[in-house]
């Protein structure tokens, strides 16, 4: 087939917004019976509204209802909605937030519903003795204001269907816990907690405690509770997990990068004899997404997941001699693992995504002294509907390092425009325009694995590139703390030098730059085009933008977003506004909406209580009074991203069109 020409970002693709939102299917966890060793997946499908589906990998069945969904909004983000234990599945239900478990086809609530109490629960353990008798997060939202929503550890009784306090604290609105779980006898509990103003990742402590059995109450209790991890703002240790009764491991980032780290009852020290300069976790914005799992029934390997150069790579873990080796082998290209879970000796299962294919739920075998791999694919997100793509459309990730003009480094991800079908644009010397990309948290990642909306993008003739701007997470603790005081300014910069850098200059017309991101990335978006420090050099470098759910008004944000990151914005800023009111209004791009001379789009979820419709709001009337170019689209039944398949359709579209009316066809008219 002879290519065509056409200039940049006006190329027909195959891959439509249909195409992306018909299906779509992503994996959000993947777990294990320890006691039958079957195997569990919980599926997201925006077909059906955005539910959870709990899946059976033995039956290939839905474990609960039709109308079931497997979700939870503990710290609003959820995660660890479901486990399983001897037979039976204990999820959370998005429609009540009530825990039930389903066995034998049989499914039946087992926390109670009351009135005059709104509970959720999240990341349930179960005793491994008393099997009736599950640990949870309890989140309080009985009063339910960010200020006032308490969060504590609970035993659920599954036979009677009573809940009773099992650690509670008088900070229990300042305070959260994460990952509870038992010694193999139950005579011990650990569990992850932090207190505002720290995020988990910034002081995340580890507490183990004697658990005693109470036989005529059937109830349990807590003694001698010790910390053994972490320290407030400025360690954190997360993920507790016991190799043995006399054993924890979890992750530390005492040496500033997360490496693995044990306790016992001589000491509490690093696993591996030196230290890996690579993260072996990434930030708890979900509850359980375990990035290690043991190897055998002693604890004495683990398979661990670290971070490099942005991808994920396995390292065999020897915890007896302090030592790691990687897993190369050719079949392993999986650039994002998560969820990791031990299946049996040498066997574990985790999801998977790649850079050139969808994602998937993956089983693992290691096998012979070398430890040979045998991946195994359970449960694939490709769509069975749809029409295969051509061969070729994909365009792979590139990661760069770019040394900015400040002589720091940072991280970015690009992509070419790609498209069988053309050889380039038919206009000659033209430059593809490009898309610059900036992710959530701020302490998140934008990761290298598939992603059909960027693919959208390059195979219409744009470039797409990636920033993960300093304050961005698997770089090690320095990395993500240069962020700190700096939010609205240091994630600008990075973005803009990141642009004018030779590497990029070279790649795309940075006089045709979009920028775009949703939540904290929507916050710089509107940054890079408002903020009064960078008005007279920046408001006019990028040619269009589009800001979803982003935030506006750091004051209002920070009275009204959700508990969970209702101090975050403290650090990111400097300190609260009482003591410096200037950097909070100088930080607030509504106050400078007059500046945004950038055309704007402006997409936001009208359930969303993370960023709450407000901050779209203003920011849109902001630029109607100066007489901006703006467009908003609101979306009914959305929260914090989209979640069905209309609103994702349609969001792709709006900003498809929105870049073609602003920066594209204008272009090739001139």
């Amino acid at each position: 087939m002879s290519q065509k020409y056409a200039p940049y970002g006006l190329w027909e693709s195959p891959i439509t917004a249909d195409a992306i939102a018909q299906d779509s299917v992503s994996l959000a966890n993947i777990f294990v019976d320890p006691v039958t060793k079957d195997i569990y997946y919980t599926e997201q499908r925006a077909s059906e509204g955005g539910r959870c589906v709990v899946m059976s990998n033995q039956t290939q069945k839905e474990v609960f209802s039709k109308d079931f969904n497997s979700r939870t909004r503990v710290h609003e983000y959820g995660g660890a909605a479901a486990i399983a234990y001897d037979g039976t599945v204990y999820s959370s239900n998005f429609a009540d937030f009530l825990i039930y478990a389903a066995k034998d086809g049989k499914i039946k609530p087992i926390t109670p519903e009351d009135p005059n109490k709104i509970y959720r629960y999240a990341d349930l353990c179960v005793h491994p003795v008393h099997t009736d008798l599950l640990v949870a997060i309890l989140e309080d939202h009985t009063n339910d204001t960010p200020q006032t929503v308490r969060n504590s550890l609970c035993v659920i009784n599954s036979t009677a269907a009573t809940v009773t306090s099992l650690v509670s604290t008088e900070d229990a609105q300042i305070e959260f816990y994460a990952a509870p779980t038992f010694s193999p006898s139950g005579d011990k509990l650990a569990w992850q907690f932090w207190k505002h103003p720290d995020m988990p990742w910034e002081g995340g402590q580890i507490c183990v405690a004697d658990v005693h059995y109470n036989s005529n109450t059937h109830t349990l209790s807590l003694s001698n509770a010790k910390l053994v991890a972490g320290e407030a703002n400025n360690i954190s240790a997360c993920y507790p997990l016991w190799a043995s009764n006399d054993k924890l491991l979890f992750t530390s980032d005492e040496s500033k990068f997360a490496n693995l780290w044990e306790y016992t009852q001589a000491c509490t020290k690093p696993v591996l004899s030196s230290v890996v300069e690579q993260d072996f976790c990434r930030p708890s914005w979900t509850l359980g997404n375990y990035s290690f799992a043991f190897l055998d029934e002693k604890g004495t390997k683990a398979i661990c997941v670290a971070w490099r150069n942005g991808r994920s790579v396995l390292y065999v873990i020897d915890i007896a001699k302090g030592s790691y080796t990687e897993i190369k082998d050719e079949s392993f290209d999986f650039v994002v693992v998560e969820h990791v879970h031990r299946l049996s000796d040498y066997t574990f299962v985790f999801t998977g995504l790649r850079s050139n294919a969808p994602g998937a739920a993956m089983l693992c075998s290691l096998t012979g002294p070398t430890l040979v791999p045998n991946f195994q694919v359970l449960r694939s997100t490709a769509s069975t509907s749809a029409a295969p793509f051509p061969e070729g459309i994909i365009s792979l990730p590139i990661p760069l390092e770019l040394k900015l003009a400040s002589d720091k480094i940072v991280y970015a991800v690009y992509y070419a425009p790609n498209n069988p079908a053309y050889a380039g644009s038919s206009i000659s010397k033209e430059k593809p325009p490009c898309v610059l990309g900036v992710h959530g948290g701020p302490t998140g990642l934008e990761t290298q694995n598939l992603n059909w909306m960027k693919q959208y993008f390059t195979s219409r003739g744009y470039a797409w590139l990636d920033i993960n701007y300093s304050g961005s997470s698997s770089y090690g603790r320095a990395y993500v703390e240069r962020l700190q005081g700096n939010w609205g300014i240091t994630d600008v910069s990075d973005c803009v030098e990141a642009i004018q850098t030779p590497t990029l200059r070279s790649l795309i017309d940075t006089k045709r730059t979009a920028i775009r991101g949703g939540s904290a990335g929507g916050y710089t978006t509107l940054a890079a085009i408002s903020l009064d420090s960078s008005a007279a050099s920046k408001a006019k470098f990028f040619a269009s933008a589009t800001n979803s759910y982003g935030i506006s008004e750091m004051g209002l944000f920070a009275e009204d977003t959700h508990k969970f990151e209702l101090m975050y914005v403290i650090k990111l800023l400097g300190g609260p506004i009482a003591e410096i009111p200037k950097v909070w209004h100088d930080r607030s791009p509504v106050y400078f909406s007059a500046n945004i001379k950038t055309p704007l789009l402006v997409l936001q979820g009208n359930d969303d209580a993370v960023v709450p419709p407000a901050q779209s709001w203003t920011i849109v009337d902001g630029i109607l009074k100066s007489k901006g170019h703006v467009e908003a689209h609101f979306f009914d039944g959305e929260q914090h991203g989209w979640r069905t398949s209309e609103t994702i359709k349609k969001a792709i579209e709006f900003e498809r069109e929105w870049y073609e009316k602003t920066m594209v066809r204008t272009t090739v008219r001139n």
